[in-house]
């Protein structure tokens, strides 16, 4: 006999933390275009993010990847019945706060309702996936320190 099941799971708090980290890490850099004013401060992001080949290469990588993951996000939510609040609500947070703190938020709560509401199909990385999910978190963490240590 099961007893109860925890309101998150260990790859959902991992999930949930990375939001954490993205949200951090991008908004120690967010708030200098803010206080440009809304208008201003979206306009010279903007510029800046294509400024060099680097930064429009990482932009162009980062809105396609963002694209896919609004398509992989409606298609999984409606097949989970996760409802159209929630995932608009994810959509928009993706755009106004960061797809990095929205997209792993989501994919938590998709994790979270796969593992409550379908646990046959439940699955959790094994073995040698750990290193590379500890690799990526890794960098994660170095990036949004490395935004950290340079608020403008």
């Amino acid at each position: 006999m099961n007893g109860p099941q925890p309101n998150f799971s260990r790859i959902e708090l991992l999930l949930i933390a990375l939001g954490l980290v993205g949200l951090i890490g991008t908004w120690a850099q967010g708030f200098h275009y803010l206080a440009h004013g809304f208008l201003a401060g979206n306009i010279l992001f903007w510029q800046e993010t294509v400024a060099t080949t680097a930064s429009t290469f990482l932009t162009v990588d980062i809105l396609v990847l963002a694209a896919a993951v609004f398509v992989l996000m409606f298609a999984e939510g409606r097949r989970l019945g996760m409802g159209a609040g929630l995932l608009w609500a994810c959509f928009f947070a993706s755009l106004f706060v960061g797809i990095s703190f929205a997209v792993p938020v989501f994919l938590a709560l998709r994790q979270r309702r796969i593992r409550l509401q379908r646990p046959a199909e439940a699955s959790q990385p094994a073995g040698m996936d750990w290193i590379a999910i500890g690799t990526g978190v890794a960098i994660a963490l170095v990036a949004a320190a490395y935004s950290l240590r340079h608020i403008p």
